[in-house]
């Protein structure tokens, strides 16, 4: 009982500080995610899905492994609303009606936007939101996304608790589907037998490849857009490029560019070396004075970007010059 109680806490502690150190959150306005505390841009897409399918898989292996232990070990809803059904149905709050749905309401009053904060902050800034919180900025979506979830959660504390669980919770109906005569006597030798050992291989395997893909990441985002676009200047056509870095790191970094396939008889003096500061974005102009003896020939040119630890972006700009 005493382990189950202790995993229980930490569980429930997990939920809430998951978001705040950056352990795993997606930030949808800025189009970010974290995990283990390390920031990626959405062109890093392929670690967010591996992230998404080893919590999926995790919650299904749970399952196989251990049966039903989820919501009566684990699951922070079952938990809180557990520790507080306990405390009004406490000899001293039992025969007290009014003092018992008193501090019912009163805790539910206090928690549930503790809770809704925690909830938006999986997909949200949480200094951001909760700046808005304080000022009470209605203007924001973010805002009202808050305000909604509060009130959820409100009814969940509140009203539901249980309930939700025996009637509504999606992972419930899932590990009743799952539930067969091993994972309803639970253990860690379903880790290693039937459907649970494929289990436990798929999930060495994904959890491995997503460590690798964490360690192996550059560090950095690269993007190139058009600007302008074949504008005849002194018997040359120009076509110019913003070129965006941006280092996803907690420290400055230098950053070096290389190009290749640019022909001799363009004149295009590139910027070299780039230092951009922690967390931010660096635009700079790409500029190619094309000679007319190009005009109407297909040109690749490739953009070589390498950091301070050797990692490198490479982009490809397909430039075909044309007379206006």
């Amino acid at each position: 009982m005493k382990n189950r109680t202790w995993l229980q806490v930490l569980i429930l502690v997990l939920f809430f500080i998951v978001p705040l150190f950056d352990i795993f959150r997606i930030d949808m306005v800025h189009l970010h995610f974290y995990v283990l505390g390390r920031k990626f841009s959405f062109d890093d897409g392929y670690i967010l899905l591996l992230t998404v399918l080893v919590l999926v898989f995790t919650f299904v292996s749970i399952s196989k492994w251990f049966g039903r232990q989820f919501c009566g070990w684990m699951c922070p809803h079952n938990t809180f609303s557990g520790y507080l059904t306990k405390l009004t149905n406490s000899k001293a709050l039992k025969n007290n009606a009014t003092l018992r749905n008193t501090i019912d309401i009163g805790l539910s009053v206090i928690f549930a936007p503790v809770i809704g904060f925690s909830m938006i902050a999986y997909f949200y800034n949480p200094q951001d939101l909760l700046a808005e919180i304080i000022h009470f900025d209605t203007s924001a979506w973010s805002f009202w996304a808050y305000f909604i979830t509060t009130v959820f959660f409100f009814l969940m504390i509140n009203r539901l608790r249980h309930k939700f669980c025996r009637n509504a919770c999606p992972y419930g109906m899932l590990q009743m589907i799952l539930s067969d005569k091993n994972s309803r006597q639970g253990g860690f030798r379903n880790m290693f037998r039937g459907a649970g050992f494929v289990l436990t291989i798929l999930m060495t395997v994904m959890i491995s490849l997503l460590l690798v893909a964490i360690f192996n990441s550059t560090g950095f985002a690269v993007s190139i857009a058009k600007n302008i676009q074949g504008i005849p200047a002194q018997n040359k056509i120009i076509y110019t490029y913003n070129l965006e870095i941006e280092n996803l790191e907690k420290q400055p970094m230098a950053y070096t560019l290389e190009y290749k396939n640019i022909p001799q008889t363009w004149d295009s003096p590139q910027v070299k070396t780039v230092t951009v500061p922690a967390n931010s974005v660096s635009t700079q102009s790409l500029i190619f004075r094309i000679d007319q003896g190009s005009v109407g020939i297909n040109t690749n040119v490739t953009v070589i970007v390498k950091n301070e630890k050797g990692k490198t972006i490479e982009r490809e700009l397909n430039i075909f010059p044309i007379r206006k």
